[in-house]
C-alpha cells in the first residue's frame, strides 16, 4: 500500500479548484475540513477527503449521486451521459463556408501544387 499514490498537493488544487492564491485553497480546505500537512517542502492532502467533498457535492445536486460516482469511477462513459441527462449524439456541420478568396500568391501555389 503506497500512500504517495494517494495524495495531492496544494498546487494541484489551486488548478483543480480554479483559484489564482493559495490562501483561497487553503481556506477552502478549512471550511470543508480537508487537513493539510507539509511533506519537506509542499504541502499535501489526501485524495480521499477530496473525493468525500465531490460525493456531498453530487449529493446535493443529484438524487443518484452514488450512481453518477460509480460510473465516474467505472469510467463508464455512456452510464454516467444517461445519469445526468446530457446528450450522446451531437449534429457536426461538415460543411464551410469559404470565408474570404484566396491571395494572388496563394491561388499561384495551389496552382502548382494541383500541376505537380
Amino acid at each position: 500500500m503506497s500512500v504517495t499514490n494517494d495524495l495531492i498537493e496544494i498546487n494541484e488544487l489551486l488548478e483543480l479548484l480554479g483559484y489564482s492564491d493559495l490562501r483561497s485553497v487553503r481556506k477552502f480546505c478549512m471550511e470543508n475540513k480537508i487537513p493539510l500537512f507539509n511533506l519537506g517542502k509542499k504541502t499535501y492532502t489526501i485524495n480521499n477527503f477530496l473525493d468525500m467533498v465531490i460525493a456531498n457535492e453530487f449529493s446535493k445536486n443529484y438524487s443518484n449521486a452514488d450512481k453518477i460516482l460509480q460510473a465516474i469511477n467505472d469510467d463508464d462513459k455512456a452510464a454516467l451521459a444517461r445519469l445526468i441527462d446530457a446528450p450522446t449524439e451531437q449534429e457536426v456541420n461538415t460543411k464551410f463556408k469559404k470565408s474570404k478568396s484566396n491571395s494572388s500568391a496563394a491561388e499561384k501555389l495551389l496552382s502548382k501544387l494541383n500541376e505537380a
